[in-house]
């Protein structure tokens, strides 16, 4: 339930808003807008790419490795920059939040919505280029949505837990950037988790290992769905969407709970 005389469409007239204000401040003065949220991706692609068929060679035994990168490199700066500003949502709307009362976690639940508009231009982008190069989408693309919803209520979540700590901490804002360098490489993005992993990783316990990941569900998916243009295997949705479900309520919960204090502390 929304607390107060918020209802929903009080709640989602707010979200819009705060989202749209996100898009607008973060554009402001930028020549190039929402080709910065494609440019990223596209040079860490090619420094990968470089790194990973010239230096290590293990990408030559993926065909198409630089759009088997980019394909999850896309959902990665989505969840990465999504908690990053999540986490500084409510430090950064102090004055805001102690002036009115509405939803607050509607704060890093924007952050995250709006990353997501970018994710979602995004892939349409991706899908062009990989048809381009014979990587044709099959049914199996029905199923982005439900798996962008996943992951998104799982990223909603981290970012409600994290902004939480970071009004107490501010050593959370810090950790959460070396957390991401090291959860990057945990991931699926410039690797598989199938036969090609398992010759890569040489060794089936890291990669069963590496499926407890709560972002190698999504990861999968998108490679299968995208990339491969076939039906992601079923551990990837038990895995996303356990975490998803696990890591909302818990932020929601942990949330209702420290709003009190964290007004307080603000």
């Amino acid at each position: 339930m929304i607390s107060g005389n918020w209802g929903m469409g009080r709640l989602v007239l707010l979200m819009e808003s705060l989202v749209a204000k996100d898009l607008k401040v973060r554009y402001k003065r930028s020549v190039l807008g929402f080709g910065w949220f494609l440019l990223k991706p596209l040079f860490s692609m090619v420094v990968y790419y470089f790194v990973f068929t010239r230096i290590l060679r293990f990408g030559g035994a993926i065909p198409h490795f630089s759009l088997f990168l980019l394909t999850g490199l896309l959902p990665w700066n989505f969840f990465s920059s999504s908690l990053s500003a999540a986490t500084s949502s409510l430090l950064d709307n102090h004055r805001l939040i102690r002036s009115i009362y509405f939803p607050r976690m509607s704060l890093p639940a924007a952050e995250v919505t709006a990353n997501l508009v970018h994710l979602i231009l995004a892939l349409a982008v991706l899908e062009v280029l990989l048809i381009s190069f014979g990587h044709y989408p099959g049914i199996s693309l029905v199923m982005i949505l439900p798996a962008l919803i996943l992951l998104t209520m799982m990223t909603a979540g981290i970012g409600m837990l994290l902004s939480i700590g970071n009004v107490f901490y501010r050593d959370v804002r810090q950790f959460i950037e070396v957390l991401l360098l090291a959860w990057f490489y945990a991931s699926p993005i410039i690797y598989p988790l199938d036969s090609i992993g398992v010759d890569i990783i040489q060794s089936q316990k890291l990669v069963q290992i590496l499926k407890f990941n709560p972002v190698s569900g999504f990861m999968e998916i998108m490679h299968s769905i995208f990339y491969a243009g076939t039906w992601p295997s079923l551990w990837c949705w038990i895995s996303l969407g356990s975490w998803s479900f696990a890591f909302l309520s818990a932020g929601i919960i942990v949330f209702r709970k420290a709003e009190p204090i964290v007004v307080k502390e603000l």
